[in-house]
């Protein structure tokens, strides 16, 4: 019979508890599960209210039936009762061109009444909340996000899901983080969990949805702090949208795999072509962001002016309309000719350019997506008609074009890799999808559609300060400081020369200075003495006069505690005490001691104990 201690066991269980630290995991399980969820349920309303409006808008207005991508599924039979179906149906073509202008000035309104920082790519204000922000986003913003983006993209205009859905799922990670109370650096754990979740969720695409919400804050670096909470959250997000919508990815795609190295040349063929067409599209998206800078029309007005350019574009291209994702499936399935490809990821450019910097609300990854791999599957069927045999499959370059191109322009190679495998569920065509991707990102790193991104954590004045308070925070005192024997004290009555004359025996910069009680009062400093020599009738100056509130350190204060007070006293030196003791002087620290410490630290260098 095995013989139960149980004295040992509770000894174990309270050892593994340490290890686990399971009040902090159990406590960030449940706010990141709490956020994935809330950032599900609102990818579901988005989905929801622009199937509707967009149903509305083109098959029972316009009489205009979009293509929609393999694995897109439409609520409207849940809105919309056949009879009032029947009611409504009025079937101009005409309306194509005046729909997209109506919800973009639908929109402009609401952004100019509730929210101005609503505007745009919902992706890029995100970017700024976080490091400009401090992670705060405010609820009126995502809301107002939330309906301006369903009007803009529901009427047509050319814009994606993913910025909205970024921007309400920040929000959520923001908003519940204050109500958590939580610090800063939480905050913005958060916020890249509620990014994540709200697009794992809404492309059904859990890990690359992660991936992008840590990725997409610096052209080349990433918040890995984040990851953990963005993975929990994003799965939690994506079971709860997919658990209404289905678990079937966006796309339809056959099953390829890579089995060809001969076909890597026209990959990277591919990925510099897309490097030089993504260059062509950051300038086009500059240069019309200042053209409707310079238009002299009120604010939200502007939006409409851009979506009665794509309203007219529209009339004679209708598949530029909103996301174009079944335009970008019909490539998939290989239905498309070269030239159409071509021309509308020409279009597609101009349309989205017209919508987003005129004020419309959406994002530009679908845009992206559609305009690489479109580029992707022209590309891939000229190599194949001029080397026939070479290249296996042309449709597989449509899929490589999507990451590539969305790699190069949003600076992405890891996450769009992962959200364009998980949209497609083409993990076959892992190996050129990333080789790619890698490619056009490292010939792209000067420019990016996300103009908010920075280079990286160390030009983030945040990161910096807090990279700083971390190195300071793991320094003692103790391994900085001059030990002092019998440091002198200053009576506060002494006039100036004899001030100098203890100085003159303590070989120290500052002094404490004590009352008649011998209780500390003060601390002088030596250049403050100096500058006064000079001056008649400095025999009337005491020590009184000179001091300034005592700062003590201890031996066992960090290094952060040390910086806190140079900056705020300005004194050369600081005096350390005995722990546990008000009077007992062991040592000053110096401005170069600190210095010193501080460079040993960040080098490596093995720590002085004193």
């Amino acid at each position: 019979m095995l013989n139960f201690n149980k004295r040992k066991f509770k000894t174990n269980l309270h050892d593994l508890g340490k290890a686990v630290n399971v009040v902090s995991t159990g406590r960030w399980m449940f706010y990141c599960v709490v956020v994935g969820v809330f950032a599900g349920v609102a990818a579901l309303l988005f989905n929801i209210g622009l199937n509707a409006i967009q149903q509305i808008s083109f098959s029972h207005l316009a009489g205009l039936d979009l293509l929609e991508p393999g694995g897109q599924h439409n609520f409207m039979h849940i809105l919309l009762p056949a009879s009032l179906d029947s009611t409504i149906r009025i079937r101009s073509s005409w309306l194509i061109i005046l729909l997209p202008a109506l919800g973009a000035l639908i929109s402009g309104l609401l952004v100019y009444k509730f929210a101005p920082d609503a505007e745009g790519s919902g992706t890029d204000s995100v970017i700024r909340a976080y490091h400009k922000q401090k992670g705060k986003i405010k609820p009126v913003v995502s809301i107002t996000k939330f309906f301006a983006s369903i009007f803009t993209i529901g009427t047509g205009g050319s814009a994606g899901k993913e910025g909205p859905i970024a921007q309400v799922g920040a929000g959520i990670g923001s908003y519940l983080a204050d109500k958590f109370g939580m610090s800063e650096q939480e905050r913005k754990t958060l916020l890249m969990a509620g990014m994540g979740a709200g697009i794992g969720a809404i492309f059904k695409a859990p890990i690359g949805g992660a991936l992008f919400s840590i990725e997409v804050m610096y052209r080349k670096d990433m918040e890995s702090e984040g990851l953990v909470a963005t993975i929990i959250s994003s799965i939690i997000g994506y079971s709860v949208y997919a658990s209404f919508d289905g678990w079937d990815s966006i796309f339809n795609f056959q099953s390829l795999a890579f089995t060809n190295p001969y076909e890597l040349p026209f990959y990277i063929l591919l990925a510099l072509i897309l490097v030089v067409a993504g260059i062509i599209y950051a300038k086009v998206f500059d240069k019309t962001k200042r053209l409707f800078a310079n238009i002299d029309l009120p604010v939200y007005i502007k939006p409409a002016l851009g979506g009665l350019a794509v309203g007219l574009i529209a009339f004679f291209y209708p598949s530029v309309l909103g996301s174009s994702y079944g335009s970008l499936q019909a490539a998939l399935n290989g239905n498309l000719t070269i030239s159409f490809m071509l021309l509308l990821a020409l279009i597609k450019m101009v349309a989205t350019v017209f919508t987003i910097n005129s004020g419309g609300s959406g994002g530009v990854f679908a845009p992206s997506l559609v305009i690489g791999g479109l580029l992707g599957g022209a590309v891939g069927m000229g190599f194949n008609a001029l080397l026939p045999g070479m290249v296996g499959n042309p449709t597989a370059f449509v899929l490589v074009g999507m990451g590539a191109f969305f790699a190069a322009a949003a600076n992405v190679p890891i996450s769009g890799t992962i959200l364009i495998t998980e949209m497609s569920k083409s993990y076959g065509l892992i190996v050129p999808l990333i080789f790619a991707s890698a490619i056009a990102y490292l010939g792209s790193q000067n420019w990016s559609i996300y103009k908010e991104q920075i280079e990286d954590r160390y030009s983030s004045s945040d990161y910096r300060g807090a990279f700083l308070n971390n190195i300071l925070q793991s320094i003692k005192v103790r391994e900085a400081f001059q030990r002092v024997e019998n440091l002198p004290t200053v009576s506060q009555s002494s006039n100036v020369h004899q001030v100098l004359e203890t100085f003159g025996r303590s070989g120290t910069l500052v002094l404490p200075v004590e009352n008649d009680n011998h209780d500390i009062v003060g601390m002088v400093s030596l250049y403050d003495v100096r500058s006064l020599l000079a001056q008649e009738k400095n025999n009337f100056i005491i020590a009184a006069d000179l001091m300034v509130p005592p700062k003590f350190l201890t031996m066992n204060d960090p290094l952060e505690k040390a910086f806190h007070y140079f900056t705020k006293t300005g004194e050369p030196e600081l005096l350390v005490i005995q722990h546990g003791t008000q009077n007992k002087f062991v040592g000053v620290l110096s401005e170069r001691d600190f210095l010193l410490a501080y460079e040993r630290a960040i080098s490596g260098q093995p720590k002085i104990n004193s």
